[in-house]
């Protein structure tokens, strides 16, 4: 096989590649654009200028480079005002780069008045990173809760506070969710998992439950 055959080889498959991605990020906006319809939301595929800048205080915001928000789906009530958006942002650069896709709920209320912070899962670094000082809010009473997840904030007695046994115990029986609250807004996602269309009222239904929570702990 010659150079030009495996040059031209290399290139049919990444435009091969990037057809395919185009064709499923198609598929996609054309499933969310349904499911809005049958649901009553506003949908756009890209949304105005003013959202992105708008999250940029939210650790999930603040990494990375390359940052897209698409497919939005909105939906505002007297109560909260709902938005449900995929999020794209790269680390690293060059052969060492990583794209990280998951989708997002904002929910943004005044009956939410919550301190700042984050909530992850815990993984072995910041295990390792314990032992040098780094932040991890535990709980005595739950060390499942404390094992699974690492919760930072910037005024831990608030924090504790926020997380009262109901919320606890409702992590203790999760695995893999991320929230990250500050005043009257409130994020929540798995890292890196884009939800598929077909699961969107799933996922929405466990957001309502979380938002549920941290409302029922500002009373």
């Amino acid at each position: 096989m010659s150079t030009v055959q495996i040059i031209s080889g290399f290139f049919l498959v990444i435009i091969v590649i990037i057809l395919l991605i185009r064709y499923f990020s198609n598929k996609r906006t054309e499933a969310l654009t349904a499911f809005a319809e049958f649901e009553h939301y506003k949908f756009s595929k890209n949304p105005d200028d003013t959202l992105l800048p708008s999250l940029s205080g939210f650790r999930l915001f603040s990494k990375g480079h390359a940052k897209k928000v698409s497919n939005v789906l909105r939906k505002d009530s007297a109560e909260k005002d709902l938005t449900i958006f995929d999020y794209r942002y790269t680390t690293g650069g060059g052969k060492s780069s990583h794209t990280w896709n998951q989708t997002v709920i904002l929910y943004q209320s005044n009956r939410l008045q919550l301190p700042s912070f984050t909530l992850r899962p815990e993984n072995v670094f910041h295990k390792i990173g314990k032992s040098f000082g780094y932040e991890d809010i535990d709980f005595d009473t739950h060390p499942i809760f404390s094992k699974q997840y690492l919760l930072r904030g910037e005024d831990e007695m608030k924090v504790r506070k926020l997380f009262t046994e109901k919320i606890l115990s409702y992590f203790d029986e999760k695995k893999g969710f991320c929230v990250e609250g500050d005043g009257a807004r409130l994020l929540f996602y798995r890292g890196g998992k884009k939800v598929p269309p077909q699961n969107i009222p799933l996922f929405q239904e466990t957001g309502l439950e979380v938002f549920n929570l941290f409302k029922e702990s500002m009373i």
